[in-house]
């Protein structure tokens, strides 16, 4: 719900009615924890492109926000992407060319608050909240003024909380920029003053008729309630602030998955403390239908579009001194997708794409462990050769009974005999020389013993053959029987991330393929499997 509120009322809500409104809590409090309705305030460190991506444009798009101060930070982002919208063309010219083009893939660093109060664990995702684009969110501002006289801005309170402009409450609480559903449009339906369109959207919300319609038109073209008012104009003139904010939902928050280690990435090098996240740039197509002269168009992600144009400085390594743009985000822990407790356990890692994401953050965080494992060794045989003293200390003298030596030695015994397990990747992606996401990176954790083994697919190598990583795991010997020894001989977990319920269908239907030729028979592969997830040896994170 929502009211428009006047100056008088206005005056008599700027303080809040109870003592729990005019708390002011530190973020250091007991308990506090920050959440998708009490984010935190991060900066953008850093960020970099893991695609082999020309940064030509990044460079201009970065002058836009580094040098120029006459233009308001809306003109400065919708700028920014007809930028990379001209520079990266998706339809012109070389069709590997523009294929790459659409993949672009960044590394962000975040900072996170000095008093720990945002805490993490690799394998755990980050909510990041975003704003609705400068495009419709004017869009909608100039309709309810010229149709409505509802000045961007004047006050209005939803859903009963402290006043907010009109504007903020356009470009933050509703989401104006995801593909319509049936029920929405249905409800639009009832402000269309031209019978022919209420009846078009009642078809396209139906369940039995419209269920084509809705896919070919809708689904398909990704359109959103902006390309629906605008094609169905007449919804425009009766369609109220009360009536849209009642016919949309919240904005969603876009979740990506932690890169980096809170042992290995804790602290960067003006001390600020950070994590790290990797995501895809969203730009592609869609479908050009004949019959739909608003097909064919390109569309790009609300959030990763908008951050890929704020963080254009970086990408062009000319953020200078510049104080960095600031994100709301929000941890999102998981309780399922974690390192085993136990250093030992052998671990398949599954991730290709930005799937690799969370790996790289296990793969440090292991690193970190062993160099704080060896860094302990250090300190105790550093210290065994310490004592310059000319007399001898008899063990009596010291007056500690057996329990308190035991002690004292407990955590060093305990790190001694945890043998860290055999660790094999396997990564996959389009295009060996462009997409291959953290490759040096890799190599190192390879080349340092962090990885036992590294295993690659790339899909649109010129010349060569698809090849996926389902392919690698079961059409490859070595891999077969490398997979089948870490599985069943030397109880292996096994973690899968990546975009798409097809590959992890895939990937699960090789892996039963390679262990039914030693369990006998598919039903046993399959049988193991479940067995393997029920124990948490089997954990999986697909998105879509």
């Amino acid at each position: 719900s929502c009211q428009l509120i006047n100056d008088d009322e206005l005056h008599g809500r700027e303080r809040g009615n109870s003592v729990a409104d005019n708390m002011t809590v530190s973020s250091g409090s007991s308990g506090f924890h920050y959440t998708l309705n009490k984010p935190y305030e991060s900066t953008i460190l850093s960020a970099r492109y893991l695609t082999k991506t020309n940064t030509e444009c990044a460079k201009k798009a970065s002058e836009l926000f580094v040098n120029s101060s006459s233009t308001t930070d809306d003109e400065k982002i919708v700028e920014a992407k007809n930028l990379y919208n001209n520079h990266f063309p998706l339809a012109t010219g070389d069709e590997i060319e523009c294929t790459k083009n659409g993949k672009r893939v960044i590394e962000m660093t975040l900072s996170l608050p000095d008093d720990f109060t945002l805490e993490y664990q690799p394998g755990d995702s980050v909510g990041l909240i975003v704003p609705n684009t400068p495009e419709a969110t004017n869009f909608i501002l100039s309709m309810l003024q010229k149709n409505h006289g509802v000045l961007p801005s004047q006050k209005i309170s939803v859903d009963s909380n402290h006043p907010i402009t009109v504007e903020e409450a356009i470009r933050t609480t509703v989401d104006l920029c995801s593909p319509m559903k049936k029920k929405r449009l249905f409800m639009l339906s009832q402000f269309a003053a031209d019978p022919e369109e209420a009846l078009a959207l009642r078809l396209l919300s139906s369940n039995e008729k419209g269920n084509d319609l809705f896919q070919r038109y809708v689904e398909d073209q990704n359109r959103t309630v902006i390309d629906i008012l605008k094609e169905f104009p007449s919804c425009q003139q009766m369609i109220t602030l009360e009536g849209l904010l009642g016919c949309l939902p919240a904005i969603p928050p876009r979740y990506y998955s932690v890169c980096s280690s809170p042992l290995a990435d804790q602290q960067d090098k003006t001390g600020s403390y950070h994590l790290k996240v990797a995501f895809s740039v969203v730009d592609f197509l869609t479908p050009s239908v004949a019959e739909d002269l608003n097909s064919g168009r390109r569309v790009g992600g609300l959030a990763t579009r908008y951050l890929e144009c704020i963080c254009s400085p970086f990408l062009n390594n000319s953020s200078g001194s510049t104080q960095g743009p600031t994100v709301q985000i929000f941890p999102k822990p998981t309780h399922e997708f974690r390192l085993p407790t136990n250093m030992s356990t052998p671990l398949i890692l599954i991730g290709p794409g930005t799937g690799i994401a969370p790996f790289i953050g296990f793969l440090s965080h292991r690193q970190a462990q062993i160099s704080s494992l060896e860094s302990f060794e250090a300190a105790e045989t550093a210290s065994e050769g310490t004592w310059r003293g000319g007399y001898e200390l008899d063990p009596e003298d010291l007056n500690l009974s057996q329990n308190d030596s035991t002690g004292l030695n407990l955590a060093l015994d305990y790190v001694r005999k945890q043998q860290t397990g055999e660790i094999d990747l396997y990564f996959g992606c389009r295009y060996s020389d462009h997409d291959y996401l953290y490759e040096s990176e890799l190599e190192a954790f390879k080349s340092t013993g962090i990885l036992s083994n590294l295993y690659t697919a790339f899909s649109r190598e010129h010349g060569k053959e698809k090849m996926y990583v389902q392919n690698v795991m079961q059409d490859k010997p070595e891999c077969k029987q490398r997979l089948t020894e870490m599985i069943l001989n030397k109880n292996a977990s096994v973690y899968v991330c990546g975009d798409g319920n097809a590959m992890g269908k895939d990937v699960q239907e090789a892996i039963v393929n390679v262990l039914a030729d030693k369990l006998e028979s598919k039903q046993s592969a399959l049988t193991y499997l479940d067995q393997m997830k029920t124990s948490g040896r089997f954990v999986l994170d697909i998105w879509s």
